[in-house]
């Protein structure tokens, strides 16, 4: 834990699912920034991070506060301790979550869960250490920090993404209702967000999460010999795209191109992948790298030509709102071929900075990355003026700075609307 910081800093509890990962290093940026602009920010995740991490964040895991596993005595003593110091909010807090509109009986039984980890949570807050609440994803994450705001008697905040928001969500008109404020990292997310919360008081606001770009220092030069290079890195997911991806090079390499596809990243789909080269003939061309830890995705980042990643929005709707690997890839000075889709029109301009199609046609992807790869001066334009953008619109530190000024304009007490729970013991 961060049990370093002085005792009388009004921290922000960053509530998070599963930290840290390797698919949210935006929020490793974020909070590292926050701290070196002087607020104190102590992380609790709910569970603990299964799968390859990188150097860095193999350090965070000491500075994070973790939730599960727990003890039955341990959830136990919290729900006791918290029941009878704020019995009224502890009751009214669960009846409102369990009677409000769920989809199905089982993600009721779920809110039922969330609340009970909630409650864990505002017990393991107590103390009066806190300022306010932030969740990072408007899911599970939300929902415990929403209930331990209610207990503690502490405003909370949140930062909406993708899935969260658009499979299957929970709960979301009240938490946007409930929240003090809610960041998004898409101008599209924002828009949707107005739309779900409606006629209810909301504060939504579009923070990009942004590059440090002085961290990215394109290559200076390929061999003119070199086998062009087309880079994908995303989850193997099917919002990713990648199997039009593998269908565009197919495509390419039939109309006589050579060249070789590397996807960077791993998921589910990477047996449907695979059998789909194999049954193109694509064993030379495409290759599947697996996940890699940033340091290594950046130098995949110097060896390319072209950048590719062809989202689409999924059959259980879930979609990308600007996947920060397309800002790495314009910090890299990489053209960038994507789809116009959710967010990402906000960051690469069609035939400017690169080279939008619609989402699912992989003959339109193979014709621009075609394009691209046979114009060398089209590729250094672009990939000028999208280091040029991500410089200007998705700056990390003028990004987070507005969020530090959010966090900056909250002081406990909570609002009214948390407050009318009971304004009584509100320190557990």
């Amino acid at each position: 834990m961060s049990g370093g910081r002085p005792a009388t800093a009004r921290a922000v509890a960053y509530v998070v699912g599963t930290y840290p990962l390797l698919t949210t290093t935006f929020i490793d940026r974020e909070i590292a920034l926050l701290r070196r602009l002087g607020l104190a920010i102590d992380v609790t995740a709910l569970r603990r991070p299964h799968g390859p991490l990188s150097a860095e964040q193999r350090l965070l895991v000491d500075d994070v506060r973790y939730v599960l596993p727990v003890t039955v005595l341990d959830l136990v003593r919290s729900h006791a301790t918290v029941m009878l110091r704020r019995p009224v909010t502890f009751w009214r807090t669960l009846v409102r979550l369990v009677t409000r509109p769920h989809t199905s009986l089982r993600s009721r039984g779920k809110t039922v869960l969330h609340f009970s980890e909630g409650v864990h949570v505002a017990y393991l807050l107590r103390g009066g250490r806190y300022r306010q609440l932030h969740a990072h994803f408007v899911d599970r994450a939300a929902t415990v920090a929403m209930v331990a705001g209610r207990l503690l008697d502490l405003p909370f905040s949140a930062t909406a993404h993708a899935n969260d928001i658009y499979v299957s969500p929970v709960l979301l008109p009240e938490k946007l209702s409930a929240a003090r404020f809610v960041a998004t990292c898409t101008r599209y997310n924002a828009q949707h967000l107005q739309t779900v919360a409606g006629s209810h008081d909301a504060e939504i606001a579009c923070i990009y999460h942004g590059l440090d770009v002085s961290r990215y220092e394109p290559a200076t030069g390929r061999s003119a010999a070199a086998r062009p290079t087309i880079l994908a890195v995303g989850q193997l997911k099917e919002k990713k795209g990648f199997g039009h991806l593998v269908d565009a090079c197919a495509t390419l390499r039939d109309r006589g191109h050579d060249f070789v596809c590397r996807i960077v990243g791993e998921g589910p789909d990477r047996p449907v992948l695979r059998t789909r080269i194999r049954e193109l003939g694509l064993d030379d061309t495409v290759e599947l790298l697996g996940a890699l830890e940033h340091a290594d995705v950046v130098a995949q980042y110097r060896t390319a030509t072209v950048f590719a990643l062809p989202c689409v929005v999924s059959a259980d709707g879930d979609r990308d709102g600007i996947p920060n690997v397309i800002l790495e890839a314009m910090a890299m000075q990489l053209p960038v071929v994507s789809t116009r889709h959710s967010g990402i029109p906000e960051a690469v301009i069609d035939g400017r900075t690169g080279v939008l199609v619609q989402p699912g046609d992989a003959t339109g992807l193979a014709d621009a990355l075609e394009r691209l790869l046979g114009d060398p001066d089209l590729r250094t334009v672009m990939g000028r003026r999208g280091r040029q953008a991500v410089a200007t619109t998705f700056d990390v530190a003028t990004n987070v700075r507005n969020l530090m000024r959010r966090f900056e304009q909250v002081d406990s007490p909570a609002d009214a609307q948390l407050q009318s729970t009971t304004s009584t013991g509100a320190q557990l």
